[in-house]
């Protein structure tokens, strides 16, 4: 591939290519290729691609037939520098890290984050490839390999930012894109921003519905009717467990856990995790006697949570990134802040930082960390917020009801604002992913035949709700 496009002369880079060949016998029917357009932080294509196969050999019947009668094909992205640890992201590892911004909004701390975000944007300018990665030279990209590939149109799956991704392909190139599903998609409508923005929103709102069943029940969680109390009990939690646990609240349980190890955590001033499991244990019992196991089991896990998350979560990106190398963290600030508009103004991150405090009180953790970087970064391209699709296919998009990563209600609004969109809702989720999952047949039948033949659900948007429990004799 050119690393320019601009200047496709100038230097090429060379980006691996997985293809699992269909299974159809030699003259069965063959219904072309279906390119893997990944999200961030995936598993490279070389894992991710003959995963999902067997997966699809696995599926049910629909899902059969795409593994016999379609290739499936991933792409490597492009990536920052990570020769011998000389990656950019390495290269500001000394410098002094800042705390939470959702925990520490003081002007020191918030210096100490800017001072950062400047060294990594400054650091990462150095590598050549910085202004070659990102949307824009991605769907060209794709387009080469189409090419290569001898396709006349490809379908498309595209998972979290790949269905971001695959829609402006699909922008750009409507007649060279066959069937098109987005499973777990950034609103395409909406800029990198709002999608950094959107997880602190839905993690705000998981928060809120914890809180509202906990003070519903009074009695059985012992954490009183006072809402404006419990996140105050919360925002005294030490910073990093703070920035750690907050991200892990799921549901009442997990939020009674974390007030639980909050009045442990003040009367043992060290904090450090073997203290407050013997203090867990030696307490009496700390809520209702029918839910004190498992809110002792996930005050045990969110322990279990501190010792593996030390870092907390310092680039705003989530707990998929808590294993990523630095050089493909740094690729992922690339990607977002060269296809974003962000601004030149430290000071506003700062000002949106307390706006969304404000908002989302004990759901913000580093999230404008990453516009702080990008504000320093010389963008190189930053794409139309909505893009035009009339020209493209009709195209399925699945989801889970209640995401982090990608929240429903964006992609919602993403639905309503294409003709030939629809959706699949699977009811009740909590997911990042649902294309193939066993649990969600309707989901699954519905994804699988859209790639086999076309066929959308009657409806623009349907849904998908738990399978019925069993009646218990």
């Amino acid at each position: 591939m050119p690393r320019d496009y601009a200047q496709p002369e100038a230097a090429t880079l060379d980006l691996d290519v997985v293809r699992v060949v269909a299974a159809s016998e030699r003259g069965n029917r063959h219904d072309g290729v279906v390119l893997l357009e990944p999200d961030e932080f995936a598993e490279p294509a070389i894992v991710a691609v003959p995963a999902m196969a067997s997966t699809w050999l696995d599926g049910d019947g629909y899902w059969r037939e795409a593994a016999r009668r379609l290739d499936l094909v991933g792409l490597a992205q492009r990536r920052m520098d990570d020769a011998g640890g000389r990656d950019c992201l390495s290269a500001t590892s000394h410098l002094p890290r800042h705390d939470s911004l959702g925990t520490d909004g003081t002007l020191g701390n918030m210096t100490t984050a800017g001072n950062l975000a400047l060294a990594i944007a400054t650091a990462c300018q150095n590598d050549t490839m910085h202004a070659h990665i990102g949307v824009g030279p991605r769907i060209e990209d794709m387009e080469r390999l189409r090419e290569a590939l001898g396709q006349p149109a490809i379908h498309l799956i595209g998972i979290g930012r790949g269905g971001w991704v695959a829609s402006r392909y699909a922008e750009r190139y409507p007649r060279h894109v066959g069937r098109m599903l987005l499973d777990s998609s950034w609103d395409a409508d909406g800029s990198v921003a709002e999608a950094m923005e959107a997880r602190v929103e839905e993690r705000g709102r998981t928060i809120r519905r914890a809180v509202a069943a906990l003070i519903a029940d009074p009695a059985r969680y012992h954490g009183g009717d006072d809402v404006a109390a419990i996140h105050r009990r919360l925002g005294r939690l030490p910073p990093l467990a703070y920035a750690t646990w907050t991200r892990h609240i799921v549901d009442a349980d997990d939020l009674a856990a974390v007030l639980v190890l909050g009045t442990l955590s003040a009367r043992h001033a060290t904090m450090s995790t073997p203290v407050l499991r013997n203090a867990l244990v030696s307490a009496e019992r700390v809520v209702d006697i029918d839910v004190d196991v498992p809110i002792r089991r996930s005050a045990g896990w969110m322990l279990d949570r501190l010792d593996a998350d030390r870092s907390g979560d310092p680039y705003g990106f989530g707990p998929r990134a808590s294993n990523a190398s630095p050089a493909l963290t740094a690729s992922v600030f690339a990607t977002r802040c060269n296809d974003g508009s962000w601004g030149s103004d430290r000071s506003y991150w700062r000002t949106r930082t307390r706006d969304l405090r404000a908002t989302w009180p004990s759901a913000v953790g580093n999230e404008s960390f990453q516009g702080m970087v990008c504000s320093e970064w010389p963008t190189a391209f930053a794409p139309s917020s909505v893009p035009d699709l009339v020209g493209a296919p009709p195209f399925l998009m699945v989801h889970a009801e209640f995401d982090d990563e990608a929240p429903l209600r964006p992609a919602a609004m993403m639905l309503q604002g294409h003709a030939n969109a629809s959706m699949v809702v699977a009811r009740n989720l909590r997911a990042h992913g649902v294309l193939a999952r066993r649990d969600r047949a309707c989901v699954s039948e519905l994804a699988g035949r859209f790639l086999v033949d076309g066929t959308l659900p009657a409806a623009k948007l349907s849904n998908c709700r738990l399978p019925l429990q069993p009646t218990m004799p």
